[in-house]
Order: structure tokens, then sequence, then C-alpha cells
């Protein structure tokens, strides 16, 4: 249940010249702590941004502990 806003930013970011890869948008409703783990422990993310619900927000919050991860949170809310 992504925001739209979420999405329509990586699309103009490819838009405006990023670089392939440099912002990416993952949607998933049935894995969510599979991908959260992934993301937090890949060397090769330096920074997480989620916008969401305040329960997936705490676990990745708790994942990215270990490694002192960047990370982001907008949490709760309706987003349309």
């Amino acid at each position: 249940e992504t925001p739209h806003s979420a999405l329509a930013l990586a699309v103009l970011a490819e838009e405006a010249g990023f670089p392939k890869g440099s912002i990416n948008a993952l949607t998933t409703l049935n894995t969510v702590a599979e991908v959260g783990e992934a993301l937090c422990k890949n060397k090769l993310v330096r920074k997480l941004s989620f916008t969401g619900s305040t329960r997936v927000g705490q676990l990745l919050a708790a994942q990215c502990a270990d490694s002192l991860k960047k990370l982001t949170l907008e949490l709760g809310g309706n987003s349309p």
C-alpha cells in the first residue's frame, strides 16, 4: 500500500537523469520482513527511506540497528 507519491518520485528521478538504481521503489505485502532484512543487511545499500505503517517502520528500525544504517521513516497517516 505504497503512497502514489513515492512511486511517482522514483519515475520522476529516472526521467530527470538519476543513475539507474540510485532510487528504487519496492512494494510488498507478503514478504515485508524478508525484504527489509535483505535491504538492511546489504552493504551496498547506504540509506533506506520508508513511508508506511508504524509496524513496518519499527521492524526496519530494529533490522537496521546492528549496522547503524541510515534510515528515514514517515509513519502512519492516511496517504492517497
